[in-house]
């Protein structure tokens, strides 16, 4: 059985601790140089390591859950010292460091998935395996959005140098999904609003098969609120699918207080939770050499489109999607 280690002990490191718990024994140490990793290695029983030395030792697999601009180092250093990547999206915070991931796992041997954990939502899995069969004949308008809560103060998210902002921490989400369903994209063209902390983008993405894609969202949803929605048209049909769709069960009365926020802000997953779902479909893929439903060349390829809606952001033309 390969043993996993975890790097990171913030949202998503917990996020997928909590997911690696649900078969006893697969998650077997943690990286932890601080007090909250200690916490966590505690809390899951886990071996805490001080140092990477002692966490490559341990296991198999490494599992990055880290601020973006580190992911490259770890990664690397987890390559060559002969470990199976998880890295959480986005990849990288550059193509040059993406690139170095990449060719670290494979001039290494080992494998690398990295975690864009929508293709595992069950409503957006469903609509691609719709679009597949035929359902609505070939894709021609998507219409993709997300809206979320901005990051607490002090967050490392708020230094869009550092992370990207809402293009690479948010919208790569959608811009990865509209590859997926209607494939390559040539050139996007973006637009971005601000007001009191408030930041929303839209971008539109041309495809080279012609199809198009109209993308929005951003932080700028209300504490604990966190808003999905999909349209999908095409030549014979459409599919539709939001987030405020009511559930067949729906029960009144005083709304319960939104919770403590520490970082991204996470929407409701319910009983499907799809952060278990993709992780423990990177494990047993591990396992059987079977391929990723994500493999490292889709990754990068979000990583250029969501770095070419902050450059046409910036800009304020179309840009090239770089290759």
């Amino acid at each position: 059985m390969n043993r996993v280690g975890l790097i990171g002990a913030g949202v998503m490191g917990r996020v997928h601790a909590q997911a690696w718990a649900q078969r006893p024994g697969v998650l077997g140490a943690m990286y932890a140089p601080d007090d909250p990793a200690r916490d966590l290695a505690t809390r899951y029983g886990i071996r805490a390591c001080a140092t990477l030395d002692d966490l490559w030792s341990a296991v198999e697999v490494v599992d990055l859950c880290t601020p973006t601009p580190t992911h490259a180092d770890y990664a690397v250093q987890a390559a060559r010292a002969g470990k199976h990547v998880i890295c959480e999206k986005p990849l990288a915070r550059t193509l040059d460091d993406a690139d170095r991931i990449i060719a670290a796992c494979r001039d290494a041997g080992v494998r690398l998935f990295v975690a864009h954990v929508l293709r595992f939502f069950p409503q957006y899995a469903a609509v691609w395996a719709q679009v597949r069969s035929g359902a609505v004949g070939d894709p021609r308008v998507l219409r993709l959005g997300r809206m979320a809560p901005p990051p607490p103060a002090g967050s490392w998210l708020l230094d869009e140098g550092h992370s990207g902002g809402v293009p690479l921490d948010l919208l790569i989400h959608d811009l990865d999904y509209a590859r997926w369903i209607a494939g390559e994209v040539g050139t996007v063209y973006a637009a971005q609003s601000r007001r009191d902390g408030h930041v929303t983008v839209h971008a539109t993405l041309s495809h080279t098969s012609g199809a198009i894609t109209l993308v929005g969202g951003g932080w700028a949803a209300p504490p604990g609120v966190f808003r999905t929605h999909l349209d999908i048209a095409g030549t014979t049909g459409v599919i539709e699918w939001t987030s405020d769709a009511p559930p067949p069960l729906r029960s009144h009365g005083a709304a319960p207080p939104a919770p403590a926020q520490d970082g991204a802000a996470l929407p409701d997953l319910g009983a499907d939770d799809p952060y278990t779902a993709e992780l423990w479909h990177a494990y047993d893929c591990l396992e059987s050499g079977e391929p990723f439903r994500i493999e490292p060349p889709d990754a990068r390829a979000a990583l250029a489109l969501a770095l070419a809606v902050g450059r046409s952001v910036a800009s304020g033309q179309p840009e090239q999607v770089d290759a």
